[in-house]
């Protein structure tokens, strides 16, 4: 019997290469695909290991070797319908052995090739069960008809997925495919809430609704200029070495303000008594003073928003949920 689904939460050498490479592709086409034409100034590595992620996913790189943040972000909307009861039992199985699960014998080399497949169209496109691989009670016999699963307690793995000797159906496989990523996520999902208190940043911009996303639009791609985000002035030594540090936690720790960054439309509304982004020349107006850390916090937010707000829409353009870009602001 061959061992399945292994629980791996290190990202692997292989995503964090891609993912340099997936920062400057996002650096090129903020540059010379967004509808005002504008350059990005700020772009944190994550976004590019989130980019690596999905670009390695549709390549047949498992779930389980994308790591917490990109698992998590990329299996969200199939798993949010998992209730609490389900969620507590898969927990159990997955962390019952050193292997989550083991079929209950070999694999043909045509049935790993159809496993791969069908994972890779699960991962990359959606492609689900109708329904749900049954579970054996404790003290029920495998029929050997049709797949079937049976926690394993005491046993070096989770549970046991049982195999007839027949051809499994396209269902089946599906059915197998999604019970071993529930599996994965019970573990990770317990695993974030062990090392976050909050919501991830990432999973805030997704709760956005589209009102506040087309406003937010209007406010940062308005501006007729090369470059978004530019500053009145240099950061200090200190303040750069604090942006970076907010940086760092405000991706990895959940910090963030509520407190909104003070907009004004045009430079002369500028007083020089805090931070303020303009939106007729999409740039931070820097009191001469240092900034806080409120307001630091307030630079770094909007600098990543602006980042993903183009990445969302462009999103649902493809998928056919928008039609196309939001307006933006007339500019006198």
């Amino acid at each position: 019997m061959r061992p399945m689904n292994e629980i791996e939460i290190e990202l692997p050498q292989i995503v964090l290469d891609r993912a340099d490479a997936a920062y400057a592709q996002i650096r090129q086409q903020a540059a010379q695909e967004s509808p005002a034409g504008r350059r990005v100034k700020s772009f944190p590595r994550v976004a590019g290991i989130l980019l690596a992620v999905v670009i390695l996913s549709a390549t047949a790189v498992s779930a389980a070797a994308v790591g917490i943040v990109g698992y998590r972000r990329y299996m969200a909307e199939r798993m949010t319908d998992i209730g609490t009861e389900e969620l507590g039992h898969l927990e159990m199985v997955a962390e019952q052995g050193n292997v989550t699960a083991e079929f209950s014998r070999e694999l043909t080399a045509r049935e790993r090739s159809i496993y791969e497949q069908l994972t890779r169209e699960y991962e990359a496109d959606g492609k689900y069960p109708a329904g749900q691989i049954r579970e054996l009670a404790e003290d029920e016999n495998y029929s050997g008809t049709g797949v079937a699963v049976r926690s394993t307690p005491g046993e070096e793995y989770g549970c046991l997925i049982y195999l007839p000797d027949t051809v499994l159906t396209e269902e089946e496989w599906l059915e197998i495919i999604e019970y071993l990523h529930k599996l994965d996520y019970s573990l990770r999902e317990k695993l974030w809430q062990q090392k976050y208190s909050e919501v991830s940043y990432f999973d805030r911009y997704e709760q956005m609704t589209d009102a506040e996303i087309d406003e937010l639009y209007a406010l940062l791609a308005s501006a007729p200029v090369d470059v978004w985000g530019t500053d009145s002035r240099n950061l200090t030594a200190e303040e750069q070495s604090r942006y970076e540090q907010w940086t760092e936690k405000y991706e990895v720790e959940n910090a963030y303000t509520e407190s909104p960054i003070k907009v004004i439309t045009d430079p002369e509304e500028y007083d020089g008594q805090e931070l303020a982004y303009c939106i007729s020349d999409a740039r931070f107006y820097e009191p001469e003073r240092e900034l806080t850390d409120e307001e630091m916090l307030q630079l770094i937010d909007l600098e990543h928003k602006n980042q993903y707000i183009f990445e969302r829409i462009g999103r649902e353009i493809e998928c056919g949920k928008r039609a196309g870009w939001p307006q933006t602001y007339h500019l006198q």
